[in-house]
């Protein structure tokens, strides 16, 4: 538990162990892929063997007591034994490692079939996870559209090399199915096209071809569900302030707990009244909806190509990564003029500016305060301005 809790802090080691267990599983799906290549479904057949065929099994068996190592640690790292024996993802380790503790040490059990490219499964999983410690690594995070895009197009290419491995390895019996005919099968079947040139012969292999049908749909549109709930939350919130955008062009951020007219347009005006602020952008981050006249004024062509409204509060980092804070040149944190306490209206400014300080330490911050004497809590800020409407 101690290990585990040190992996888990050091995000950097947490990547490194990652990485190395997708690549494993990733080299086990390619060696299978090389293996498949060079075997001849005559070598099915007792006694008959190729050396080709030979050197590809003792370079695809060479990973396995280093796989089994892992499983078998896996028990003792995380917590309940039950637990993790009926784990799907524990059940394929087994699945795709014990055969071939057995074909170690009896040679003629070699040609034993073992499906190994379920493999794909376990390195999905292991992809997912490494991606979060990659953003914990890089001190980046992407939003949750990529993230379901991301694992969209990883259970699309799992359900692919699955149907074609498996159509490929049954069909032996059969057809006699290439392993680029059986992908062009599948690709083929999961389009809905149905040329109907290429098709699994034995019932193996076409119950095979039921059963990735009936998961692909349950399973894909689920996701596709996610997807565009996500999607329709992103527009609703104002989307995202595009990170090539902020890398190549210059905005700022202006940080309210609510919107007003008054309150904006006196910024809008003030700030770019200065000649050498022209060309930039002035991104609003708002926790409350937009407001009717506000949003008319943000369709005047003047302000429409200039100013971006995202629905969000400076307190979730969540939000601050929207705006791209990071990457603004400034940041502006205002209360509005007709704040009835003034005291509770400066403690969120100044909640606000401490988070916005923490996420992007290096960005200039520009605090209004109403109460002078509240100053004090956000010197820490580096640049400081006090902003007072007469």
């Amino acid at each position: 538990e101690r290990l585990k809790l040190f992996f888990i802090k050091n995000q950097r080691s947490s990547l490194r162990i990652r990485l190395f267990n997708f690549a494993l599983k990733f080299l086990t799906c390619a060696l299978y892929i090389v293996r498949v290549t060079l075997d001849n479904p005559k070598e099915a057949i007792p006694g008959c063997y190729s050396e080709s065929a030979e050197q590809a099994r003792c370079c695809y068996t060479s990973c396995t007591p280093l796989v089994c190592l892992i499983c078998s640690h896996k028990l003792q790292l995380q917590g309940n034994i039950w637990e993790q024996i009926f784990q799907i993802s524990f059940i394929l380790e087994m699945i795709n490692t014990v055969p071939f503790i057995i074909t170690i040490f009896w040679r003629p059990l070699r040609n034993i079939f073992v499906p190994v490219f379920l493999n794909c499964w376990l390195a999905k999983a292991a992809l997912e996870n490494m991606l979060n410690d990659f953003h914990r690594a890089i001190q980046r995070t992407h939003s949750a559209m990529f993230n379901q895009v991301f694992i969209l197009i990883c259970t699309l290419l799992c359900l692919v090399f699955t149907g074609a491995c498996g159509i490929q390895h049954l069909e032996r019996a059969g057809k006699n199915l290439s392993l680029f005919d059986a992908f062009y099968f599948c690709i083929v079947t999961f389009s809905t096209v149905g040329y109907g040139d290429v098709t699994p012969q034995i019932w193996p292999s076409q119950l095979l071809v039921v059963i990735l049908i009936c998961v692909a749909l349950v399973v894909l549109p689920l996701q596709f569900e996610e997807l565009a709930y996500l999607w329709m939350e992103s527009q609703k919130l104002g989307g995202n302030y595009s990170r090539h955008r902020a890398q190549t062009e210059k905005h700022v951020v202006l940080c309210v707990s609510s919107l007003k007219i008054d309150l904006l347009m006196d910024f809008l005006n003030e700030f770019y009244a200065h000649p050498r602020l022209q060309d930039y952008y002035v991104v609003i981050l708002c926790p409350t909806e937009i407001d009717i006249q506000v949003r008319r004024i943000l369709q005047i062509p003047l302000w429409s190509q200039r100013v971006i409204y995202l629905q969000g509060s400076a307190l979730k980092d969540q939000d601050l990564m929207r705006a791209k804070m990071d990457d603004a040149e400034a940041c502006f944190i205002l209360s509005s003029r007709n704040e009835v306490d003034r005291t509770a209206a400066d403690h969120q400014t100044i909640l606000r500016a401490w988070a916005a300080k923490d996420f992007a330490p290096n960005c200039p911050l520009y605090v209004q305060i109403l109460k002078p004497e509240n100053k004090f809590h956000v010197k820490f800020a580096g640049e400081f301005e006090l902003f007072r409407y007469l």
